[in-house]
């Protein structure tokens, strides 16, 4: 008796104290963001600056080849040669890969026979014919009526003909494509079969042969923000770094623009060619590409800290009359810790130093103002 009473009071003990230990987890948790939220805390604001900026705009970039092409087998065959291998360098109508298939020659040894057939009946309804022209000279020896079918049948002989023609072209050209030739002049990038393989339309699972691009001349793309899009022109002249050769500036100019804003980036995309003699920039390389860009009017701008980036979007958040308000913002130039952004902002709008997606919206906060610091003076 006594001991089932001590492992009651023990149990009963034990219960108590489990709740106050995850009473007090939860709250050390939850210590944290009341700190970040407390009314006693003081943030920093600053006020929205207005500035001309002209400045270099960095953007990134990539090569891409001129051409760039996946060769497949046009026709059912065995891979009979291949007489290039990666890092050829090919030139237009090169022949990249031989095949072999039996019954193609079969089927165009047998179509050449009906080609001849089909000649000799020709010749002998066009002999027949003309004699029964020659004697329907002579009053009644020959009738109307034969005469019509005799030339009914040169017509037909000759119109077989020439479908045997044209299927026999048609042979000649499928044996054409047991040779695989390149489309344009390139580097072969990737060979993927080896001699043997077994390729055409009707594998399943096809496979390309080889892999061809074109890299003389390249393509630099990059994508300009929305907020620039407006700024960029045809021809107009830019630089551009790579980081396989540090140090060294390239030239170049824009030479196609898209003229369309992908939703999923907001951003246009613009075309640099490049030409590459020496083949020293690949494909797949980054280039770092500056563009010439000048706002028309006055910009805002922020420090970047002051830019928060969540689920939610790009915000900033201001105060008014002591209340946190969310203000939905585009980012663009940037030099230093300032930041231009694009957005329902004014001049001298008071915006936390420090944003963070722990501050909501419409929250009661106490603030201070940012002392003050000296500022290189934007260029007019």
């Amino acid at each position: 008796m006594k001991n089932l009473l001590y492992y009651s009071v023990l149990l009963l003990g034990t219960a108590c104290f489990l709740p106050a230990c995850s009473s007090d987890e939860q709250s050390k948790k939850s210590a944290g963001q009341q700190a970040a939220t407390s009314p006693e805390t003081a943030f920093q604001t600053v006020p929205v600056s207005v500035e001309t900026r002209a400045k270099q705009l960095a953007l990134p970039g990539e090569f891409s080849p001129y051409y760039d092409v996946a060769l497949y087998a046009k026709v059912n065959g065995f891979i009979k040669r291949m007489p290039v291998d990666v890092g050829d360098k090919v030139h237009q109508g090169q022949v990249l890969a031989i095949m072999e298939a039996p019954e193609l020659e079969s089927e165009l040894s047998r179509m050449l026979s009906e080609l001849t057939a089909a000649r000799g009946r020709l010749t002998i309804s066009k002999s027949n014919y003309r004699r029964l022209v020659q004697a329907a000279k002579t009053a009644g020896a020959v009738a109307p009526q034969e005469l019509e079918q005799a030339q009914a049948v040169v017509m037909g002989d000759s119109a077989n003909l020439t479908s045997q023609q044209q299927r026999v072209a048609g042979a000649r050209q499928m044996k054409q494509y047991l040779m695989l030739t390149a489309p344009f002049d390139g580097v072969v990038t990737e060979r993927i079969l080896s001699p043997g393989a077994l390729v055409g339309p009707t594998q399943k699972d096809a496979q390309p042969m080889l892999k061809l691009k074109e890299i003389g001349r390249l393509r630099l793309q990059v994508t300009v923000p929305e907020v620039y899009a407006g700024q960029i022109r045809q021809n107009a002249p830019v630089t551009y770094s790579v980081n396989a050769f540090p140090g060294k500036v390239f030239r170049g100019k824009i030479n196609r623009i898209s003229y369309n804003v992908e939703r999923s980036v907001r951003a246009e995309l613009i075309e640099i060619e490049v030409k590459n003699p020496g083949l020293q920039l690949m494909p797949g390389m980054y280039a770092t590409v500056g563009f010439p860009v000048q706002r028309q009017s006055k910009s805002l701008y922020v420090p970047k800290s002051a830019v928060v980036i969540s689920m939610e979007g790009s915000y900033v958040i201001t105060v008014v009359n002591g209340k946190t308000h969310w203000v939905t913002v585009q980012t663009g130039n940037e030099s230093d810790d300032q930041i231009e952004v694009i957005g329902h902002l004014k001049p001298a709008d008071q915006v936390l130093v420090n944003g963070s997606d722990d501050i909501r919206d419409n929250m009661a906060i106490k603030t201070v103002a940012e002392p003050k610091v000296a500022r290189h003076e934007a260029v007019n």
